[in-house]
């Protein structure tokens, strides 16, 4: 009586299973979402995919609906003319991801929250003048906690244009233009500083993570997860 062992095979395909397990950890974050403000009538919804790429950067794409009524306002002092729109829709091309895992406390309750930050470019939008501004979503996974609903909020943001270079006007060739240099705090010790002058494009690390405050959501539905 022949017997057959399967162990090899077996082996072989634990091994795949396990190589799998290792793609799908990459840091992540992927959902939809569907939420009205607290007091708002306004229905909006976010969809929403990036993945981290091992040289650095992401990839992905972010969707959003709004159906309130938005001004965008001349904040800058440029002189723009201001506009009004009855919602809007966009979608941006992911470039940046940051994900971070903390303990907080909420509604005293202590739950694991996975927020990732997502920085985007928008490439279309029924809304001409936000082509070409930057998005950043950022959001929160609370896990299976049905008591603790998702979190989610966004901002779009104008790209800064520096267009002119500060110099003293009194050197017909200033030897500090372009010279670029490290801040630190000389009262503390172990300050890791940062590199000056600092960069003032918008993406995941212009803002730290924890800063973001998620808006009061009504009506919420959807799904968002994060992995890292």
């Amino acid at each position: 009586m022949r017997t057959l062992r399967f162990t090899p095979l077996l082996a072989l395909v634990l091994m795949t299973f396990a190589a799998a397990q290792t793609t799908r950890a990459a840091t992540a974050a992927a959902g939809s979402y569907q939420f009205t403000l607290a007091g708002d009538k306004y229905l909006k919804y976010v969809e929403f995919e990036a993945t981290a790429q091992a040289e650095g950067g992401a990839t992905g794409y972010i969707y959003m609906t709004n159906e309130a009524i938005i001004t965008i306002q001349d904040v800058d002092g440029t002189g723009d003319k201001g506009e009004r729109f009855a919602g809007y829709t966009l979608k941006a091309e992911v470039d940046g991801l940051v994900v971070t895992e903390t303990e907080v406390v909420i509604n005293k309750e202590v739950v694991l929250e996975k927020r990732a930050v997502l920085s985007a470019t928008i490439r279309d939008s029924s809304v001409l003048t936000l082509i070409g501004q930057r998005v950043l979503l950022t959001v929160a996974d609370y896990g299976d906690n049905t008591r603790v609903p998702d979190g989610v909020t966004w901002g779009v943001y104008k790209p800064i244009v520096r267009d002119w270079v500060a110099s003293d006007a009194e050197l017909k060739e200033d030897p500090g233009v372009g010279l670029r240099w490290w801040a630190t705090d000389a009262e503390v010790k172990d300050d890791v500083g940062y590199a000056m002058p600092r960069d003032e494009s918008f993406g995941t690390k212009t803002f730290p993570p924890a800063a973001y405050g998620f808006v009061d959501a009504d009506n919420t539905s959807g799904d968002i997860r994060v992995s890292s």
